[in-house]
C-alpha cells in the first residue's frame, strides 16, 4: 500500500532547471570563471561540489571553497527564478490529493537548503509536506540512493510503501537503488531514457496520474 511519495524538486515540482543553466554561467562570468564544458541535463541531480569539480576545476573549488562557490551561485538563481516560480502542472493537487489520502510527502533534492525552502515557499505547499531531505544533508548526489533512502527514514516508511517521483535518469536511478519504484515526468528526459533507467509509469506532466493509479504500482 502507498504511504509516500518522494518528490524530487528541480524539473519535477518545478521546470526550472534552463534558470539553473543561466545562474551558473552567469556567476561564472562575475567571478571570471572559464568552464570546463557547459552545465547540461547530463549534471542534474548530481551535488553541487560534484559539479564545480567538474566545470571550474578541483583546484579553484579548493581554493574558494565549495560552501562559498555554492551558497553565491545559489543566490544568483533564486534571484533570477523568483519571479517565475510556477507548479508543473497537477503536482499541487496531486500533493492534496495524498494528504487526503494519509499519504506522506517528502522532498529528496540535491539542491541546498535554502533553494528546498525557497520553492516550498513560492509554491505555498509547506503544509503538504512532512519532511525534506536536500543536497545540505547527505554526501552524496544522484545517482548514489543516499537521498531517497534518508527521505523514506525520516518519514518513518519502508522503501517498499514509497514511490519516487522522478524528473532525471540519475534521479530515477537513485530512487530505484533506493528501492523504490520510481513515476517519472518528462520534463528533461524522453519516456524511453526514464523507463530504461528503471521508470515504472511515465507522465508529461501529473494531470495525467492519480493516486489510486500510483497506489496500483504497489500492488
Amino acid at each position: 500500500m502507498l504511504k509516500g511519495l518522494l518528490f524530487d524538486m528541480d524539473g519535477t515540482l518545478i521546470d526550472n532547471l534552463s534558470y539553473h543553466f543561466k545562474a551558473f554561467e552567469e556567476y561564472a562570468r562575475r567571478m571570471g570563471f572559464a568552464l570546463a564544458e557547459p552545465l547540461s541535463l547530463k549534471h542534474n541531480g548530481m551535488h553541487s561540489d560534484e559539479i564545480f569539480k567538474i566545470l571550474i576545476g578541483e583546484d579553484i573549488v579548493a581554493e574558494y571553497g565549495a560552501e562559498r562557490l555554492n551558497q553565491e551561485k545559489e543566490a544568483v538563481y533564486r534571484d533570477m527564478y523568483r519571479p517565475h516560480i510556477k507548479p508543473v502542472a497537477g503536482v499541487i493537487e496531486l500533493m492534496k490529493a495524498a494528504k487526503a489520502a494519509g499519504v506522506k510527502c517528502a522532498i529528496g533534492s540535491a539542491g541546498c537548503r535554502e533553494n528546498v525552502e525557497f520553492i516550498v515557499e513560492g509554491l505555498g505547499i509547506g503544509e503538504y509536506i512532512d519532511a525534506s531531505i536536500s543536497g545540505s544533508d547527505v554526501t552524496h548526489g544522484k545517482p548514489h540512493p543516499e537521498i531517497f533512502i534518508k527521505a523514506h527514514e525520516v518519514l518513518g516508511l519502508k522503501a517498499e510503501e514509497c514511490i519516487v517521483v522522478e524528473d532525471g535518469v540519475k534521479g530515477v536511478i537513485s530512487g530505484v537503488a533506493a528501492g523504490c519504484k520510481c513515476l517519472a515526468v518528462t520534463t528533461t528526459a524522453t519516456v524511453e531514457e526514464l523507463t530504461d533507467a528503471g521508470a515504472s509509469m511515465c507522465v508529461k506532466d501529473f494531470t495525467e496520474v492519480t493516486i489510486e493509479e500510483l497506489n496500483l504500482l504497489l500492488k
